[in-house]
């Protein structure tokens, strides 16, 4: 029987079987995804064939490793300036999402603040795969998150945000969800809008009623990229209303500024 190989060598196996299959034109594609002062790598390999690799590699370690493994296996990969290698990483650990435990939060905090992650589609990965199993396992967690709407990183803030989506959207920890996203509203960063305006309109699938009253209430405050987002899943007749009473409180908010 052959032996497990350890998390280096998977490492190095995922890293050769993503350059193997690397399109130089799908590359350059996933490129304009991003901003063109953001500084990402592409292999030039489908998400859906990541995920077959990742498939493959975990095969082999299954039946040996646990979440040390996982997480050196991670840790390894997330460092890897390549997307695909950061989500080959990401993928396998969350596998292990039962056994988390809360220090991993520390670990996807400084992954994350180092800029190891240091893009939307990274973070995003890491938000539903990573953070949010462990504030679903330790609602004890869910304060430090709270905190990152304060941070002076980008990805850190978004992270905030995108990780609550998962549980917002099935109704849960809701107050957090509200309390972070009205933290983030005077954030000047459009990255940071889009994610404010996706967690609250997943907060609102469980209670539209709620969402509408926030965002009357704040509105004066919210980004209108924020608002658009939030209110997507609203009646055209709803939205509607919804941007013209906020816009009408803006107005009014701005005139009393200048008087």
């Amino acid at each position: 029987m052959n032996e497990a190989p350890d998390p280096e060598e998977l490492a190095r196996q995922g890293i050769e079987m993503l350059n193997a299959e690397g399109d130089a034109r799908a590359a350059a594609t996933a490129k304009t995804f991003f901003k063109p002062d953001e500084k990402v790598a592409f292999y030039g390999v489908r998400t859906s064939r990541v995920r077959q690799i990742e498939s493959e590699l975990f095969k082999t370690v299954r039946r040996a490793w646990t979440l040390p493994e996982a997480m050196e296996f991670c840790d390894i990969l997330v460092r890897n300036p390549y997307l695909e290698a950061k989500a080959l990483g990401l993928l396998l650990l969350a596998r292990y999402k039962k056994s988390f435990r809360p220090g991993l939060l520390k670990t996807a905090k400084s992954w994350l603040s180092a800029s190891q992650c240091g893009n939307w589609a990274t973070t995003d990965s890491v938000c539903p795969w990573i953070i949010a199993p462990l504030l679903e396992r330790f609602p004890d967690l869910v304060p430090e998150l709270k905190r990152w709407t304060s941070s002076g990183s980008l990805w850190l803030r978004r992270a905030a945000a995108v990780s609550l989506i998962p549980l917002a959207r099935r109704g849960k920890h809701l107050e957090a969800a509200y309390a972070v996203a009205r933290s983030l509203l005077a954030d000047n960063e459009d990255l940071i809008h889009k994610a404010t305006g996706w967690l609250l309109r997943e907060a609102g699938k469980t209670n539209s009623a709620r969402l509408e009253s926030f965002l009357l209430r704040q509105g004066s405050r919210i980004p209108r990229t924020t608002l658009r987002y939030a209110i997507e899943r609203f009646p055209e007749a709803k939205r509607k209303s919804i941007l013209r009473r906020t816009k009408e409180t803006r107005s009014v908010n701005e005139t009393d500024e200048h008087r």
